[in-house]
């Protein structure tokens, strides 16, 4: 009789711990919205504030001005065509019937992926190497769509992020210099300027 009261105690006391760290869990994520939301406010105050910066930045990408973001990425060694396309599948980016790959929503294409290559065309889906891809994003067409071209920039990056950890490659670009942090922050500024 007393192990079942000790162990109806312990019982009780579990659920106790387990509502308050779920209590706290909520809390948490109220913040973090809070936090985001101030944050994205921030930036695009920032931006509206700064235009001289972000025309600065416009001027020495002249595919920006024009409404497209274009990044370069190389690996150290080829890539297999048919693991890249694996890698883009799993998130969901397909290949298309353009012969190349492109993250879709419904009809709309949000960005795609391109060989570096002068047909700027894969052969296969499955077979065959290149040295680099290409992604391309015409945030102007998505913004007119009333898409979130922030949020549809984030996802192209997290991806490409992922891209390089995974292939061992250098993320660049228009220029085909390394992109840093700061240009990150800058592209990010003027897209959604």
């Amino acid at each position: 009789m007393s192990y079942i009261l000790i162990l109806t105690l312990i019982l009780v006391v579990l659920i106790v711990i387990d509502l308050f760290r779920k209590s706290i869990r909520v809390k948490q994520k109220e913040t973090l919205k809070e936090i985001e939301g101030n944050s994205s406010e921030q930036l695009t105050n920032q931006a509206k504030n700064n235009p001289a910066h972000i025309q600065e930045f416009q001027d020495e990408y002249p595919l920006l001005r024009d409404g497209y973001l274009l990044f370069y990425f190389e690996g150290i060694e080829p890539i297999d065509i048919k693991s890249l396309g694996m890698f883009l599948k799993y998130y969901g980016v397909k290949y298309t019937d353009d012969d190349v790959f492109q993250k879709i929503n419904y009809t709309n294409v949000i960005f795609s992926v391109l060989p570096d290559n002068e047909s700027q065309v894969f052969e296969s889906s499955k077979n065959g190497e290149v040295s680099g891809v290409i992604a391309v994003m015409n945030f102007k067409k998505l913004a007119n769509l009333e898409y979130d071209v922030k949020t549809c920039y984030e996802v192209m990056m997290d991806i490409l992020e992922a891209l390089s950890k995974n292939f061992h490659g250098t993320l660049m670009n228009e220029h085909k210099i390394r992109i840093t942090k700061r240009d990150k922050q800058n592209y990010l500024e003027a897209i959604i300027a």
